[in-house]
C-alpha cells in the first residue's frame, strides 16, 4: 500500500512532468511564432519554469 506523502510525492512529480510537456509545446509555438506572439510565449515559458523549479525544491 502507498504512503500518503508517496502518493502526494508522486502527483507533484506528474505535475511537474505536464508542466514540463507543456514547455515544450511553447517552445515549439514560439519558433513559429510573430515576435508578440514570442513575447508572450516566452512569460508563458518562464511562469512554468518558476513552477516546475519551485515544485522540484
Amino acid at each position: 500500500m502507498m504512503s500518503e506523502s508517496s502518493a502526494q510525492k508522486r502527483k507533484a512529480e506528474a505535475k511537474v512532468e505536464q508542466w514540463e510537456a507543456e514547455l515544450k509545446k511553447l517552445k515549439a509555438q514560439a519558433k513559429e511564432s510573430s515576435a508578440d506572439a514570442q513575447i508572450s510565449i516566452e512569460k508563458k515559458m518562464d511562469e512554468l519554469r518558476g513552477k516546475i523549479s519551485k515544485a522540484r525544491d
